[in-house]
């Protein structure tokens, strides 16, 4: 466990907005319990002499007394969490993945863009891709024990490949539906698994690539296929009780930019608790230009964008993957 339960973030190759001067040379501040970052404004610009912000915890929590107890209780809770379902986990139904199982969502017209048929029948088919009757795609969580723990319904663009954000709704979950419909008890409890994550047990060799979002997850999965790719299905999610089944393994973590840092920190101690063996690859934070790391891309985004130009620099691209993945 680190010294002290408060410190400035590691330095690795990218920094924040300061609060004071605007500049991107702030460095935030993480609770090396949990690995979370604390308050927005609650770091140090590296700008000394020009601006001089510096907002350390101590600070934080005199100005706000009510939130100490609450980091406290919360790194408790994150550093003895239990791996155990709550008493009211039940699997969903797999009849409704089977039901929903198409290639109807507007997700899957944008991958034809991409790929051809059969490799899109394959992706349907690994990850059990299901639609929605208004377009919208089902991404299926199922364990190692092929229980089915939700699916997260999400909208997308089909030309652009985009999320649909200005939706009233832009994320809804099977399990909610299903509450809201009196089919699951209304004291049903979600307990997240990674997605993906049903193919590990027939995969027992394969090094696992994790990212962050399902999308990269299937894209991944098309343009290097000789890896396993699971998805957290968020920033936050990146945590020890869904990264038990991770026991074991070969990990290679594909961190979107601008989160390589925080998501370096939490799953190399993730790996140590767990038992599994981690490389974080840092091939975005290398090569993005400003507008890219503004933008935020994934390694789908990265692998996509060479994929479309004319020259060879795809196919060098993943040369570059497959060493790390492979070794």
């Amino acid at each position: 466990m680190a010294e002290f339960r408060f410190s400035l973030e590691p330095y690795r190759g990218s920094k924040h907005q300061c609060p004071s001067c605007g500049q991107n040379t702030f460095v935030r501040y993480i609770d090396n319990e949990t690995g979370e970052y604390l308050s927005d404004e609650v770091g140090r610009c590296d700008r000394e002499d020009k601006c001089g912000y510096h907002y350390p915890p101590r600070e934080f929590f005199d100005d706000n007394p009510e939130e100490k107890s609450k980091y406290i209780e919360k790194g408790r809770t994150m550093m003895h969490e239990e791996q155990q379902r709550p008493r009211n986990f039940f699997g969903i139904d797999s009849r409704y993945v089977d039901r929903s199982q198409s290639d109807r969502s507007n997700f899957i017209r944008f991958l034809r863009n991409l790929f051809d048929a059969d490799i899109i029948e394959r992706l349907i088919t690994t990850y059990r891709i299901g639609a929605a009757k208004d377009g919208s795609v089902i991404f299926w969580q199922i364990d190692t024990q092929k229980v089915v723990h939700t699916g997260k319904i999400m909208q997308y663009n089909p030309e652009t490949g985009h999320r649909r954000k200005d939706l009233e709704k832009p994320v809804d979950w099977v399990h909610s539906r299903l509450k809201k419909d009196n089919i699951l008890p209304f004291d049903w409890e979600l307990v997240q698994c990674l997605f993906g994550e049903h193919l590990l047990p027939g995969t027992p060799n394969a090094t696992v690539c994790l990212v962050e979002s399902e999308k990269t997850a299937v894209i991944c999965s098309a343009l290097l296929p000789d890896n396993i790719w699971l998805a957290t299905g968020g920033k936050q999610n990146l945590k020890e009780c869904i990264c038990g089944c991770l026991k074991g393994r070969k990990i290679i973590v594909f961190p979107d930019l601008g989160a390589y840092g925080r998501w370096k920190f939490i799953i190399e101690h993730i790996a140590k608790r767990v038992g599994f063996s981690v490389k974080v690859s840092d091939i975005l934070e290398k090569t993005a230009t400003d507008e890219e790391k503004q933008e935020g891309l994934d390694i789908a985004d990265y692998l996509i964008d060479l994929k479309e130009q004319e020259d060879n620099t795809y196919q060098l691209a993943k040369d570059g993957l497959y060493p790390l993945t492979n070794d």
